[in-house]
C-alpha cells in the first residue's frame, strides 16, 4: 500500500509542477497575416520584412524578400485571396 501512495503524491507533485509551465505557453499559432507577404514575379509568397512565424517543428525565421517553403505557399494561396 505505500508504494502506491509515493506514486500518487510523485504524480500529484509532478502536475503541480508541469501545469503552471503548461500555462505559459504562447497561444496555438493563428495563421499568417496576408499583409506581411507578398507574391514576387515567379508567383511565390516572399515575406515583406524579417520575421519569425511558427512552423510545425518551432519557429521559423524567415528574411525579407525570401520565400516561404511549400507547405506555408499553400496555406497562404488558401488564406490570401
Amino acid at each position: 500500500m505505500l508504494p502506491r501512495i509515493k506514486v500518487l503524491l510523485a504524480l500529484y507533485v509532478a502536475s503541480w509542477l508541469v501545469f503552471p509551465v503548461m500555462a505559459q505557453q504562447n497561444p496555438p499559432f493563428q495563421g499568417p497575416h496576408c499583409d506581411a507577404f507578398t507574391k514576387n514575379a515567379e508567383g511565390e509568397w516572399v515575406a515583406k520584412q524579417d520575421m519569425t512565424i511558427l512552423g510545425p517543428f518551432g519557429p521559423v525565421n524567415i528574411k525579407a524578400g525570401q520565400p516561404v517553403d511549400d507547405e506555408m505557399q499553400e496555406r497562404l494561396d488558401d488564406l490570401c485571396k
